[in-house]
């Protein structure tokens, strides 16, 4: 059980109103089907159609998304979960700006918490003021999730990052289409998230190619770690 709320985020209504705007049309089709009509087929289908998009919106506005001293809560028509801070593993961040027809439509959130016994959240868009909430959880879950991850390092485990493994005797490895790129800490020239994308250059590199965060769970505590390790020399 965790202590008391802090902040509540709710089902986005942005969302909610876009939802209820694309239910116009299965809600016309319904009234179509029970004025001109004595089709049941027909009539129930019609139903279903508009039943879907208003358990939709019904299901976002049941949304809680809390944060609490020691933890988080998630709660909606499907249940309730939670998980405390200092039980974070892995916490993937994914921020990526959508367009349609090189339009900008806004930016799509995705985030992602697992406990070390695999028990797993995911919190997206659907939820309201994602780019603050995103904040709050890169905030509270960084420093338990740094110090374990500093304590593997000076055990001498690799760390794996999915796209990105370090460790103190081989230095990074990055993931390529066939196999992995080695960079000894000697000759790491710097590194950097940007764009969505973790980039690590080679001395002497001038172009590299990026992992989107997507692929690199905790992030922000890798940047935090090479920062530790790296930044004297860098």
């Amino acid at each position: 059980m965790l202590g008391p709320e802090l902040e509540t985020y709710r089902g986005n209504k942005i969302v909610i109103v876009f939802v209820a705007i694309l239910a116009l049309m299965p809600a016309s089709i319904a009234g179509l089907a029970f004025t001109t009509t004595t089709d049941k087929g027909f009539q129930i289908f019609a139903l279903i159609l508009l039943a879907v998009p208003i358990f939709f919106i019904f299901w976002l506005k049941s949304i809680r998304v809390s944060l609490h001293n020691d933890g988080i809560s998630y709660r909606s028509l499907f249940g309730e979960k939670e998980m405390r801070w200092d039980a974070v593993e892995r916490f993937g961040y994914e921020a990526v700006k959508r367009s349609i027809n090189f339009i900008p439509v806004g930016t799509y959130y995705l985030f992602r918490l697992k406990d070390a016994e695999g028990k797993k959240m995911r919190i997206g868009n659907r939820v309201e003021h994602p780019a603050k909430l995103g904040q709050k959880l890169i905030e509270q879950t960084y420093q338990g999730v740094y110090r374990k991850t500093v304590e593997r390092y000076n055990n001498g485990e690799e760390l794996d990052f999915d796209a990105i493994k370090v460790s103190r005797t081989a230095g990074i490895k990055i993931k390529k289409l066939f196999g992995y790129k080695e960079i000894p800490w000697d000759q790491v020239s710097s590194y950097a998230i940007q764009k969505g994308n973790f980039y690590i250059w080679r001395v002497g590199e001038k172009r590299t190619s990026g992992w989107d965060l997507h692929h690199v769970p905790n992030a922000f505590v890798l940047l935090g770690l090479l920062n530790s390790i790296c930044k004297p020399s860098a």
